[in-house]
């Protein structure tokens, strides 16, 4: 559904609340930079703005599942991500 602002008012939202979360990150044109970048690259990025971290360096798929879940699972945090269409 293209047209009536609908990432216009994610960002109002997301700039309205994010100090509310001990982590937070807004991640826009996620297809476009997947496609350029690739989803490591994303990930990475992610949890680097969520972690307020950048220096940092994690390692391969599996590694991060243990870093995120050591890091975040107790956290509270606002991940905002726009234009999405896959699940992978």
């Amino acid at each position: 559904m293209g047209g009536i602002g609908k990432i216009t008012i994610a960002r109002a939202i997301y700039e309205k609340i994010y100090t509310q979360f001990e982590g937070c990150c807004f991640l826009a044109n996620v297809r476009e930079r997947s496609q350029k970048r690739g989803l490591d690259n994303l990930q990475v990025e992610l949890l680097s703005n969520t972690l307020k971290d950048g220096n940092l360096n994690v390692g391969i798929s599996n590694t991060r599942i243990n870093f995120v879940k050591d890091r975040l699972h107790s956290k509270k945090v606002l991940i905002v991500l726009d234009d999405v269409d896959n699940l992978e």
